[in-house]
């Protein structure tokens, strides 16, 4: 599908969602999702993110603002209503029944006569197609996290949704399965679907996503392509300023000594004890292999040599000090 060819699949214009009298969890927020295309939505922690997308999947309503699918205007008053319009959203707490397979889990909840063998066939056509890795018969109990996952993305795909919002779907993945999961979702893209990834990580946003949008305590920053920007602009964007993380670390010529024993006798959980002795010069360098401060005091670990100076009294542990 070229880019002459692709349909605006979701319009949303003026987007404002209110919680009581001061809490504006959206303001004012535009966004575009078209066909056969990935958008990442992008933000801080508490932006807005999950909110908005909400509103496209009818948890919530919006107090403002006009939701357009397929260039017609729509109300989304529930969930039926955004899966009647072909919108699925796969959330970070999944919504399954351990005690059922998989086949069943994903037909759970649908109207009218079901069988089983033929919904199981349809499944394995859904994995076979975009490249799922599922047993329709395995119970959920069974599952890895990505395997449940890849049940709640194939739930929404048997319904008909072409839409898919999915929250943070790396969150509890390994980068092994993230990867099989950006195979899928570029197999769907190249299928039609139009598909929104909320996230906060950059890397998979320059890896995965065509656009990029970006939210900032609840207010809509602007939409970039992802060829034409980079990790360093979309923090600018995210936080509102330029960010620098080359921290300047000034080496010092001459250091000073910032921490002095003396005569410091410590017990370790066991009772037995270690006197470290400090000479005149106060220094520790590397005689200690480790110095470790808890509820039981200070641990010295033995094994290395002390150099002048500094010295253990025997009766650490039961073996005593190996010097």
């Amino acid at each position: 599908m070229t880019a002459l060819e692709k349909k605006c699949a979701i319009k949303m214009e003026n987007i404002t969602k209110r919680f009581g009298s001061k809490v504006i969890a959206n303001k004012d927020v535009n966004l575009d999702l078209y066909e056969g295309e990935i958008l990442s939505l992008l933000g801080e922690n508490g932006s807005g993110k999950t909110t908005l997308m909400n509103m496209l999947s009818g948890i919530y309503f919006p107090d403002e603002g006009q939701i357009y699918v397929h260039d017609k205007p729509v109300t989304i008053a529930s969930p039926k209503d955004a899966f009647d319009l072909g919108i699925g959203m796969i959330h970070q707490h999944f919504k399954l029944v351990d005690l059922f397979t998989a086949t069943e889990n994903i037909i759970l909840g649908l109207q009218g006569k079901l069988d089983l063998n033929n919904a199981r066939q349809k499944v394995k056509d859904i994995c076979d197609k975009y490249g799922f890795d599922i047993d329709p018969d395995m119970k959920i109990y069974d599952m890895s996290v990505s395997q449940k996952q890849t049940v709640e993305i194939v739930k929404v795909l048997y319904r008909g949704a072409d839409i898919l919002i999915l929250d943070e779907p790396t969150a509890v993945l390994t980068p092994q399965e993230t990867e099989k999961l950006f195979t899928v979702l570029r197999n769907m893209k190249a299928d039609g679907k139009a598909i929104v990834i909320i996230t906060h990580k950059l890397h998979e946003v320059m890896a995965l996503s065509d656009k990029v949008a970006v939210l900032r305590k609840g207010k809509y920053i602007g939409t970039v392509k992802t060829s034409e920007t980079n990790p360093q602009a979309l923090t600018d964007m995210m936080v509102g300023h330029s960010v620098t993380l080359n921290i300047d670390r000034p080496k010092y010529d001459a250091p000073v000594p910032r921490l002095t024993l003396k005569g410091i006798t410590c017990y370790d959980g066991s009772g037995s004890f270690v006197c470290v002795h400090c000479g005149n010069s106060g220094a520790v360098s590397g005689t200690i292999k480790r110095i470790e401060v808890q509820r039981t005091g200070i641990k010295a670990e033995p094994g290395v040599k002390p150099e002048p100076g500094v010295k253990a009294e025997p009766g650490y542990g039961k073996r005593g000090p190996r010097w």
